[in-house]
């Protein structure tokens, strides 16, 4: 069989200590955004207030600074940029037309409401999970805020980005992580490699790997009284393969959904039964 390729954008710095280039998700953006400069500015239209929803191209790391700058912004709406971070990766997300409340009625996702006197053309704005799950906000005046979240910080997270009522235009400075000696820079430079689908599945069973240390419970014994009912594709979204089995001994959705159902409802959508754990394994 010939190996598929594909394009994928991947930087290219070879500093073993830099952080991977950061820029906005390609495909996934509220309906009002535009993209430019190889995804790392997004503008919305000035039509609406909402619909400006962008997420990072990639996932973060705990403590990992995502860093920004408003160009532009219209007076004739009120309120301004929302940032936080979702533990759904953003090709998994319905876009709904604000973050805040319409994602964040979920604990799977946290935002908080930047400031609109922050939000000035060239005003930079930085953001980041704490390692106490915190979600901390930082305008380039020195004013910082600080809210508690339900996020998991071993999970996998992508930064949110909304662009929302006076910011019309923000552009992806780029990311940092402090270290003990020094602080680590996201890459400046992107290109467009081919892959393989290999590559890609390797890249998920890795994601899964964290995801299974990460289970919320540690809870290692699993029922298998139920498994000749397991689905081979997820009884949630109907679009992915069912990769993650539950307490219950159900394989019968896929990661985000099993963290959703988890944290959401409690229960399994087949049998109902409580919840105690979910497990991804490898097909």
């Amino acid at each position: 069989m010939t190996e598929k390729k594909k394009e994928k954008v991947k930087c290219v710095c070879h500093r073993s200590w830099s952080l991977k280039a950061i820029s906005f998700h390609s495909a996934v953006k509220g309906r009002l955004i535009t993209l430019s400069k190889d995804g790392r500015q997004v503008t919305r239209d000035v039509s609406s207030f909402c619909h400006g929803l962008t997420f990072s191209g990639r996932q973060v790391k705990t403590e990992e600074k995502v860093c920004l700058r408003v160009e532009k912004c219209v007076g004739r709406w009120h309120g301004a940029l929302r940032v936080g971070f979702a533990h759904v990766s953003p090709d998994q997300t319905t876009l709904p037309p604000l973050a805040i409340p319409d994602l964040t009625n979920s604990p799977l996702y946290a935002a908080v409401v930047v400031p609109a006197d922050t939000c000035r053309p060239g005003s930079d704005i930085q953001f980041w999970l704490k390692k106490n799950g915190w979600l901390r906000v930082q305008s380039s005046d020195g004013r910082t805020q600080s809210v508690p979240t339900a996020l998991n910080v071993k999970w996998p997270i992508w930064a949110i980005i909304d662009v929302y009522g006076q910011t019309t235009m923000v552009t992806m400075l780029g990311s940092k992580k402090k270290c003990f000696t020094f602080t680590r820079r996201s890459c400046p430079a992107l290109t467009h490699i081919k892959y393989t689908e290999d590559q890609d599945i390797q890249q998920t069973k890795k994601q899964m790997s964290m995801l299974e240390q990460a289970n919320p419970r540690n809870v290692h014994l699993v029922n298998t009284e139920h498994e000749g009912q397991d689905c081979e594709e997820c009884v949630v979204c109907y679009s992915d393969v069912e990769n993650t089995r539950l307490s219950c001994g159900h394989k019968c959705v896929c990661t985000p959904c099993a963290m959703k159902v988890y944290m959401t409802f409690g229960t399994c959508p087949l049998c109902r039964k409580r919840l105690d754990f979910f497990q991804p394994y490898d097909n």
